[in-house]
């Protein structure tokens, strides 16, 4: 009982203090606010420090003890009246450009001309591609030991960056309790480690979430407004599309008043090409506990799920209830089966006092237990643990979506449509059919990409490009008949077929002046010009040729078919209709502009064995 009795007065008595943040004063200006590493993507990185007075101040950055760069701090004044601090603040942002991906930088922050902060911990490391690890959790912010402990653990995990899912300084998020309960507790992790932060209502209790907002660098999304940049935004890490959300104000005013943040939630989705799709955001729509009725989690259940269900978003994380729970895969408010839903998981033991878990038919795991969420990406494969105070594992989590093929997703990759002939180029579409985006460089193309592999009839395709949404293959020219087609990736295959092969099946990609630039509305034809056509799907042609190989200048491989071009109604004889030199799978058709043709648009097609392409728009000018 004693020892109980010892923790709980010493958890207390953290809770309680206020750590003092100001350091020992040496000439110059005293930092109030240690310097801190915010917005690291590829690219860049934000340096983020206080000072107690006005000073001039750089931050350098090096790579392996060579200096690499520099940027000047642009700084804010806080007086006491917006802060209610004693002394005014004065906020330094370092903005640093044309950092390399990948890539550790240390660097020092130089006040006054006097280097006052360098050392082996003020170091931080770019995003790039391949595996990274990053943690999560929400409700930390109660200066306790609990919050501490964690802290400690956190900082041996050496993770690429921190998502905190909201409530970061009890009890009302203003400026002192900021500075007192979250950076003086993770000072050392946020000297070299980038927190992705989103808001929760305690924030929201000072000044609509001001404090927030203003001691923070997150992206900035050009579309979002001004007035609600730093509540919520996007950004990517590897492979991964991450998504904040303010599930507080902005997502009332979306629901009640039209506001902007479900439609930018809805374009941002749409728009990315990530394998992976990670949302979070305070407010939890299926964890159970004391604030199971909070109507925000039910305007996130009815109005927020069904958008990241709509873009198949594989993880979401949450706070507010104090604890963890993770949910059963789950698409339509219910159960699937694993990999074909979303899997929603609540953080909230980052440090404040904790909630019981109720039962729920969602629910899965659930745990009331201080903790944080280790994530690791692994190409096609994420991890997810909660680790407990002790450094325990209370519960792992791994993702292995399958790939999925839309229907109708095999198509003619010019005309889009589910025409095949021998040779031709084609495209797959649907989800999880490649890790990353990557276009094949090799010559002869290569069978498997990324660990990915598409099979015709068991034959190995040739791979042009693959990316999580979309690949890229070429059909043999031996093939004669209907397919059976396998999309097979490290998490899984996809089986379906095309349609019986025809002798020819064209599709054009672009129609291009001599000097290689496209004809269009800004460079039309003329009269009497020679243009060519490149396509895909014309079928046989003179000479051997290996599925996947580029293409020989000599011999030429013209095609057997009878090719026409007809432009505006009228059939013309091409000067050369066949495989382009140098490509691979690519024909081109050459044909000259009848000079009698008058000035416009006018309609473009191929026709080859009385095989038509697609129409396309031909601009003709007249000088």
């Amino acid at each position: 009982m004693e020892i109980g009795r010892r923790a709980f007065l010493k958890s207390l008595i953290g809770a309680l203090s206020v750590p003092v943040w100001y350091p020992s004063r040496a000439s110059g200006a005293a930092f109030v606010c240690n310097p801190f590493v915010q917005n690291v993507g590829e690219s860049q990185a934000t340096i983020v420090w206080a000072t107690e007075e006005v000073a001039t101040c750089t931050v350098g950055v090096s790579v392996n003890g060579m200096p690499s760069g520099s940027a000047q701090g642009v700084v804010q004044k806080f007086l006491p009246a917006d802060t209610g601090l004693q002394l005014p603040y004065y906020q330094h942002k370092a903005l640093l450009t044309g950092l390399e991906p990948g890539t550790e930088y240390s660097y020092e922050v130089i006040v006054d001309g006097q280097r006052r902060a360098v050392g082996d911990g003020l170091r931080f490391r770019t995003a790039g591609s391949g595996r990274f690890s990053f943690l999560a959790f929400g409700d930390s912010g109660w200066g306790g030991l609990e919050q501490r402990t964690l802290a400690e653990l956190m900082l041996r995990e050496n993770p690429s960056f921190i998502l905190h899912l909201g409530d970061l300084a009890y009890m009302q998020g203003t400026f002192q309790e900021f500075q007192s309960r979250y950076f003086a507790v993770y000072q050392d992790v946020m000297q070299r480690v980038p927190f992705f932060p989103c808001l929760g209502n305690h924030e929201y209790m000072t000044q609509n979430g001001f404090p927030h907002v203003a001691l923070h660098d997150v992206p900035v999304p050009e579309d979002i407004p001004h007035e609600d940049r730093g509540r919520y935004y996007s950004f990517d890490w590897g492979n991964v599309h991450f998504v904040a959300l303010d599930s507080n104000a902005p997502l009332v005013q979306a629901v009640q008043e039209s506001g902007p943040m479900l439609q930018w939630l809805e374009n941002d989705l749409r728009n990315t090409q990530k394998f992976w799709k990670i949302v979070y955001f305070h407010h939890p729509p299926y964890a159970s506990g004391p604030n199971q009725g909070d109507g925000l989690s039910e305007l996130v259940r009815h109005h927020v799920v069904p958008i990241l269900e709509r873009y198949h978003v594989s993880l979401v994380l949450s706070g507010h209830e104090h604890s963890y729970q993770r949910s059963y895969a789950l698409a339509g408010q219910e159960i699937v089966p694993d990999g074909e839903g979303t899997v929603y998981v609540t953080s909230g033991g980052g440090g404040a006092r904790l909630y019981r878990c109720d039962s729920s038919r969602y629910g899965n795991i659930r745990s009331s237990e201080h903790h944080y969420l280790k994530v690791e990406v692994d190409e096609a494969r994420l991890t997810l643990c909660s680790i407990g105070t002790s450094g325990n594992e209370i519960d792992r989590l791994d993702l292995t979506p399958p790939p999925t093929i839309s229907d109708g997703g095999v198509v003619n990759a010019a005309s889009s449509l589910p025409r095949f002939a021998p040779g031709t180029l084609i495209s797959i579409y649907g989800r999880n059919l490649a890790p990353e985006t990557q276009h094949s460089a090799e010559v002869p193309l290569p069978r498997e990409v990324l660990g990915v592999s598409v099979t015709a009839d068991g034959e190995p395709l040739p791979l042009l490009y693959v990316s999580p949404m979309h690949l890229n293959a070429q059909l043999p020219f031996e093939l004669r008949q209907g397919a059976a087609v396998q999309v097979r990736t490290p998490n899984g295959t996809y089986d379906t077929s095309i349609p019986i092969l025809s002798r020819s099946a064209p599709g054009i990609f672009v129609v291009v002046h001599q000097n290689g630039a496209p004809v269009s509305d800004e460079s039309p034809a003329r009269p009497g010009e020679f243009l060519t056509v490149y396509a895909t799907g014309l079928g046989a042609v003179s000479g051997p040729i290996v599925c996947g190989s580029q293409t020989p200048d000599n011999p030429l491989l013209t095609t057997k078919a009878d090719v026409k071009v007809e432009l505006a109604g009228t059939l013309l004889d091409p000067a050369f209709a066949g495989l382009a030199p140098g490509r691979i799978g690519l024909y081109q058709v050459d044909f000259q502009v009848p000079g009698q043709l008058g000035g416009g648009q006018h309609t473009l097609s191929l026709v080859v064995d009385l095989s038509a392409s697609q129409a396309v728009s031909l601009q003709i000018a007249i000088d």
